[in-house]
């Protein structure tokens, strides 16, 4: 069997050859082609590691390869959707219909009214009740809302003549009929803080369709 063999001497010499060796030593003396320095101890030495590694590779190759054969998981079943009843001649999506009944609420239909209707499209006394209260409960924080804004917008229409008289009188000029359009504006400005106050405290007391608040 032939083995490379590669060394490197002291000398910084680097030299190969091959050898026909049965055992784990060189057949013959190994000398530097440079320096004649002995090479041989060198040269055992890599007989010893070139047969290691090849004893390695062996062992390595012999051992078969371990097969994992993977378990297939458990189906899972698919989660069951929620049940569709047929409708009924009259009644629309469930869906649908409470988009239909927060519509009335806001139009100002009377809550009564409102049950009676989710109660015809299939929906419990308990399921419709429960729907129309919490409908009402939007209701009343939008009527809230439009109630702040008609607050504010009529403060600012009340300051209109209170800061023209203002104007006016620094002139030393009051235009009387100038004047009279900012008191008109004034009085609407109180209408709207008034209204504004009474929809922020009350706003159940608001009927009708809230956009044309």
């Amino acid at each position: 069997m032939a083995i490379p063999i590669k060394i490197q001497c002291g000398c910084g010499q680097r030299y190969s050859f091959e050898v026909e060796t049965a055992g784990e030593l060189v057949p013959n003396t190994v000398i530097c082609p440079v320096c004649g320095t002995d090479g041989t101890a060198a040269a055992n030495a890599g007989i010893a590691q070139s047969l290691s590694a090849q004893a390695t590779a062996a062992t390595t190759s012999a051992v078969a390869p371990r097969i994992r054969i993977a378990t297939p998981s458990p189906s899972v079943p698919p989660t069951p959707g929620p049940r569709k009843t047929a409708l009924r001649p009259g009644q629309v999506d469930p869906t649908q219909a409470q988009h239909e009944a927060r519509a009335k609420i806001f139009w100002g239909d009377p809550p009564e009214q409102v049950i009676g209707y989710l109660l015809l499209q299939g929906f419990s006394k308990e399921e419709a009740s429960g729907l129309v209260h919490e409908m009402f409960r939007e209701r009343a924080a939008t009527v809230r809302a439009n109630g702040i804004r008609k607050i504010l917008t009529g403060i600012g229409l009340v300051a209109v003549p209170i800061v023209a008289l203002i104007i006016f009188l620094c002139i030393g000029v009051i235009p009387l009929k100038l004047f009279a359009v900012t008191i008109m504006i004034g009085l609407w400005g109180v209408w709207l803080l008034i209204n504004g106050i009474i929809m922020t405290l009350a706003p159940k007391s608001e009927r009708g369709d809230l956009a044309d608040q």
